[in-house]
């Protein structure tokens, strides 16, 4: 063990909400997601409890979202790149929150990553801690909050579908219908089935597999 640590604390994105961007600060982005707070209190208990002190020993944090709202990519390498400007070559481990061991959040790009650069990975069990004055269990909390993304997703699709077709109904055939379709649609605040905004490409596909009486 190095004695000297590197914080990383990652979320995916939630584009019906527009949560695409984090702080590159991860006091700044642990205020904004439970996710990142969650996985910063238990890095700084785990820090806190070799020698009760931060300083000296936490040389850095690395807060990131991935690019995918439903998976890990390799997009975490050039975060993990930062380790090194952190510590200023010094030799470090990187603390990170092991969602992996209960199935959540799988991220072999991480773990590979490291291996590559050589930095000594310390992965934390996720369990339940006191978080905000509230007990947080981590199984609780992504169960819950699968089921309202799921909830959530079915609606947006649903309302999709609707605006779709009705805007198709409207709108001839013809040069630039696709264009025409995708500007109504964002004009009218109708997001995709993924909550984003409408291009003529996304137009296209969605037209063409568009379920019938949805």
């Amino acid at each position: 063990m190095s004695g000297a640590y590197v914080g990383f604390y990652w979320t995916l994105p939630v584009n019906r909400i527009g949560f695409r961007h984090l702080p590159r600060d991860a006091a700044a982005a642990a205020a904004v997601s439970t996710t990142i707070r969650y996985q910063r209190a238990l890095t700084h208990r785990y820090v806190l409890a070799l020698e009760g002190r931060l300083e000296g020993r936490l040389l850095g944090e690395i807060a990131f979202m991935d690019t995918r709202p439903d998976r890990a990519t390799a997009a975490v390498h050039e975060a993990l790149d930062r380790v090194s400007e952190l510590t200023g070559g010094r030799r470090a481990a990187l603390i990170h929150v092991a969602f992996d061991e209960r199935s959540w959040r799988d991220n072999r790009y991480l773990v590979d990553h490291l291996r590559t650069l050589d930095i000594e990975r310390i992965p934390l069990s996720p369990e339940p801690i006191v978080l905000d004055n509230q007990r947080l269990d981590p199984v609780q909390h992504f169960t819950d909050w699968r089921e309202r993304e799921t909830e959530a997703m079915a609606a947006l699709r649903l309302d999709a579908y609707a605006g779709l077709r009705a805007v198709l109904a409207d709108v001839p055939e013809g040069a630039g219908r696709w264009r025409v379709i995708a500007e109504r649609l964002n004009a009218d605040g109708i997001t995709t089935v993924r909550g984003g905004r409408w291009t003529p490409e996304n137009v296209r596909k969605l037209a063409g597999r568009l379920p019938q009486g949805s």
